[in-house]
């Protein structure tokens, strides 16, 4: 390390009476400085070494050379704060291979959801058709499977009638199944996807609307959130909710939610007490 770079240099010992263990060209390694992913770097091969370069600012450096603390393994002295994490994948091709694989079978689902091609069943909801495959759905809610593995009315017509969620929040329902990817461009309310992700089981989906609905969390709509956790068994938004109500209880505790929840949910107006008062 110097005032204008930090090099870091790993090298491969190789044990025993074996000559090479492995092949060099076959491992990938990446670096990062100081656990921050936007440091991280591919590390460069050249014979049997590994380097990577940080451009660093004089002020760091003097800042990092403040304390310094001794390796353990070469007994050099170091800057204390000089941190790296490494990561070594000793089979690259196939992890790529891998991933270019999975994006290539989810861009055939996603192409069979937006075509409809051999859709094999039609739900009526609120009087718009949305077509999709058994198959698939069935693979991503177990609701949705017992239904149509089972002699219902359905799994005969192939036509299901959706009374209850709006035709918006269903067809981002079903897309997810199809691709796992939340919000594709459609306009719906993160609370109403919840309730219907908990009614057909597609839990992945429940836990990303419970996340987005943790970080909208204000005085105007902690208490409805809180009921809705509890009644769609979310733990995580249940407990986000309970921490911000016991942040902002004055504001929230004086609310005409908050009374409603203290005469239909005494249960829950206990828990978010106790943490008010500290004892949880």
């Amino acid at each position: 390390m110097d005032e204008q770079q930090i090099i870091l240099e790993i090298e491969t010992v190789i044990a025993g009476n074996q000559k090479k263990p492995f092949d060099f060209e076959t491992i990938l390694i990446h670096a990062s400085k100081d656990r921050k992913d936007r440091l991280q770097q591919k590390m460069t091969l050249n014979q049997s070494k590994w380097s990577a370069t940080w451009n660093v600012t004089k002020n760091f450096v003097f800042q990092q050379l403040v304390t310094q603390t001794r390796c353990n393994s070469c007994g050099r002295e170091s800057p204390r704060l000089l941190c790296f994490d490494i990561f070594i994948d000793f089979t690259p091709d196939s992890v790529i291979s891998v991933k270019k694989g999975s994006r290539h079978v989810l861009d055939h689902l996603l192409n069979l959801w937006n075509t409809k091609t051999l859709s094999d069943v039609t739900f009526n909801c609120k009087n718009k058709n949305i077509k999709a495959h058994t198959l698939i759905l069935a693979s991503g809610s177990p609701v949705l499977a017992a239904m149509f593995q089972h002699n219902f009315r359905e799994n005969q017509e192939k036509v299901v009638e959706i009374k209850d969620i709006n035709p918006e929040v269903f067809e981002e329902l079903l897309c997810y199944i199809y691709n796992g990817n939340f919000n594709s461009g459609r306009n719906v309310d993160a609370a109403e996807l919840l309730v219907a992700a908990d009614k057909y089981a597609v839990e992945a989906l429940k836990e990303e609307c419970a996340l987005v609905l943790s970080r909208e969390l204000k005085v105007e709509n902690a208490a409805q959130y809180l009921v809705l956790a509890h009644l769609h068994d979310s733990p995580k938004l249940h407990e986000a909710s309970l921490d911000f109500i016991s942040k902002n209880a004055k504001a929230i505790c004086s609310s005409k939610d908050w009374m409603e929840i203290t005469k239909n949910y005494p249960e829950l107006c206990f828990q978010a007490t106790q943490l008010i008062l500290g004892l949880l």
